[in-house]
């Protein structure tokens, strides 16, 4: 979403390590790690693991973007408080441990790549909850941001961030990724735009979003990151579906409320409880068919236990 600032002469030096070092980790990345898998899909075993406009006729486009931010605004999520969620963190971290450093393994690797080249690093994470992958990743960023829509989780996060931390959280929208980046950092100061951008996405978070913003989220994170960042999505797994249907989610009814068989769709790995919980979980064939789709150039992608993660840059 972004290009990180370079004289002509210094990116076509380093590009060419850029390149090898993305490319042994796709080669790598490939193959899929031996472990058990399956649901939002089949069967598994279980591891530890706003601005106003006036506008007197919107094209259908512009209604559909009016719909979309209002639907986030009337959403739950916007005063989801923090004892709830973090009630919740706890529940997914005993089902999703493995996942969790998997994904933060994944991510720091590839920063560490890409430093090689002598490049700087920022993060930006989208939908960072409570703070929790920020603050376990910060240590291999030059800066490292986190975004949420919710206002009581940036509150919280502010409030846990240590003396001398390169943290930073901010509050909004993630369909207005790139206007809020250069709001918190501007970039004639070059903080973050100087850098290369990894623009991460964890946690299944992209499968709470609503499916009319989905496409809009996609495009701001590869904006931001631009043709030389890289755009990291960690999906759950959706051959892992029925598994988590039993022992995560009526584990953990404060996070999507009590639901019964109704409420599940096997065939799109898709739980819609009647609290308005909705999550879909997602394969390696449509992660993949997702990024071909936008354009984006697939960097790597893992079947990971529980998780689908995957790596990708702008075209």
């Amino acid at each position: 979403m972004c290009e990180y600032l370079k004289t002509t002469a210094e990116y076509s030096a380093s590009s060419k390590f850029e390149e090898e070092s993305l490319t042994s980790i796709e080669e790598e990345s490939i193959e899929p790690a031996p472990e058990e898998s399956p649901y939002l899909h089949p069967q598994a075993k279980q591891d530890s693991d706003s601005e106003s406009f006036e506008v007197l006729e919107p094209s259908p486009e512009e209604e559909t973007e009016e719909q979309g931010v209002k639907a986030k605004a009337d959403s739950k999520w916007a005063e989801f408080p923090v004892e709830k969620w973090r009630s919740a963190v706890y529940v997914n971290r005993a089902y999703f441990g493995q996942l969790c450093s998997d994904t933060s393994d994944f991510i720091v690797n590839i920063a560490e790549q890409i430093k090689l080249s002598g490049s700087r690093i920022s993060l930006v994470e989208v939908g960072c909850g409570t703070g929790e992958f920020i603050r376990e990743t910060s240590h291999a960023f030059r800066v490292a941001v986190g975004v949420d829509f919710n206002p009581h989780f940036i509150a919280y996060c502010n409030q846990q961030i240590p003396e001398g931390s390169q943290e930073r959280y901010i509050q909004g929208d993630a369909c207005q990724l790139v206007n809020l980046m250069k709001a918190a950092f501007p970039p004639e100061k070059g903080l973050l735009w100087d850098d290369v951008r990894i623009v991460a996405c964890v946690g299944n978070t992209i499968g709470i979003i609503p499916q009319q913003l989905k496409d809009k989220v996609y495009r701001q994170m590869l904006e931001l990151a631009g043709p030389k960042g890289v755009v990291i999505m960690a999906y759950w797994n959706a051959s892992w579906f029925g598994d988590a249907v039993q022992n995560f989610y009526h584990a953990n009814p404060q996070l999507c409320g009590s639901f019964k068989g109704d409420s599940i769709d096997l065939n799109t790995a898709t739980l819609t409880t009647p609290s308005g919980y909705c999550t879909h979980w997602t394969s390696v064939t449509e992660a993949r068919t997702v990024m071909e789709s936008l354009g984006a150039e697939i960097l790597a992608i893992r079947d990971k236990g529980k998780g689908v993660l995957v790596a990708a840059r702008k075209l």
